[in-house]
């Protein structure tokens, strides 16, 4: 009796260690699968999220609420000797010994941007991922003195012409138009809507590839 039940203690022992190993593998490849699941379903959320990101809804209160965007600047400083006379009754010629003078520094800043309160923003008909937006052309936004280093450096006055406010004053507005074209002719404008552009496209999403 002992002979005939070694073979079948064996074989009960074979199907032990098989059932044991099945286990083994169906238990790996069900974990497999659920990590695998997870995994997608969270990449999925984060694609759609950062899609979301990029409506043009939301970018475009971004950009609004960002208002007047400054993406240049430049200082400037003008040294000029302003002369006057007093002129005869029919206007042609200075009257002799009325002649006043002074030397005049102006310092001042030039601002240039774009308004983005005025910015047009859609969705790209190819591609979701990019947004098209159109901005109109940048401007000079403000142009401040520098009234610490600005001001009369020598003035020769005269009894008969003294110099007044008014001329210190049109050489003012005089350095404030010369420092607006000069900085347009500069490419001050131009610096203003590169950086206005890269100032954009970090105010939205990045694209998804």
């Amino acid at each position: 009796m002992e002979t005939q039940n070694k073979p079948a203690k064996g074989k009960k022992i074979k199907r032990t260690i098989f059932a044991f190993f099945s286990g083994l593998i169906i238990g790996a490849v069900v974990c497999g699968a659920v990590i695998y699941y997870i995994f997608a379903m969270t990449s999925k959320e984060v694609v759609t999220s950062d899609l979301e990101t990029l409506s043009p809804t939301i970018v475009f209160t971004r950009v609004q609420d960002q208002g007047e965007l400054v993406s240049a600047s430049q200082d400037y400083t003008y040294v000029d000797k302003v002369t006057n006379s007093n002129r005869d009754l029919f206007n042609q010629f200075d009257v002799p010994f009325t002649e006043n003078s002074f030397w005049y520094r102006y310092s001042g800043t030039l601002k240039a941007g774009v308004n983005l309160k005025t910015a047009a923003i859609e969705q790209d008909s190819e591609d979701l991922t990019v947004l098209n937006i159109t901005l109109d052309q940048p401007y000079i936004v403000s142009n401040t003195p520098n009234m610490d280093l600005s001001g009369v450096l020598e003035e020769n006055n005269n009894l008969i012409n003294p110099i007044s406010i008014q001329e210190s004053d049109a050489f003012q507005k005089e350095c404030i138009e010369r420092s607006e074209q000069e900085a347009m002719n500069g490419g001050l404008l131009e610096e203003a809507r590169t950086n206005a552009e890269k100032q954009i496209t970090n105010l939205s999403c990045p694209v998804i590839s």
